[in-house]
């Protein structure tokens, strides 16, 4: 096991996920990973309800098995239309608690919900973590903040 997910297992260590391409396997489309353009994908949860039929990583669910989900949380940007979908699908398939998954409106405002939950735990924002696909916001938290960021290829092995 590498020292990055010993730390994250480590009892004091808040875990953060991602929900899009971290928690949800991002197979939306027919062979491929999208069913629309962006523009039109309100539309399609509407109509189409993706997070009822996404499936949760079998890596990323046995790491929170291990954890305990008292420490884990999922933050994703997500519009009215989206949350409960997501939140739905989070409950389900991984077993976290409702209020251990939040939206955002914007990526952006993922770096306050980290530093509100660092204080709300009483931890220093060193022991909350942000696991994430997107390389942007991963490069955004690690310049406002002293949070650990997480890319989601460090699951890859994780329990085999």
């Amino acid at each position: 096991m590498t020292k990055l997910m010993e730390y994250l297992l480590e009892p004091q260590t808040a875990v953060v996920f991602d929900i899009d391409g971290v928690l949800a396997v991002y197979e939306f489309g027919e062979l491929s990973h999208s069913a629309c353009p962006d523009e039109d994908w309100e539309d399609y949860v509407r109509t189409h309800d993706p997070y009822a039929s996404s499936r949760p990583v079998p890596q990323i669910k046995r790491f929170i098995k291990d954890k305990g989900e008292s420490r884990v949380w999922a933050c994703s940007q997500a519009s009215d239309v989206e949350a409960p979908g997501k939140r739905a699908f989070v409950t389900r398939c991984y077993g976290l608690v409702p209020s251990h998954v939040v939206t955002v409106a914007q990526k952006a405002e993922k770096v306050e919900f980290l530093r509100r939950l660092a204080q709300e735990l009483k931890v220093p924002e060193r022991r909350v973590a942000i696991v994430e696909d997107t390389v942007k916001t991963l490069d955004l938290v690690n310049r406002e903040t002293n949070c650990v960021t997480v890319h989601v290829s460090s699951f890859f092995d994780y329990g085999m």
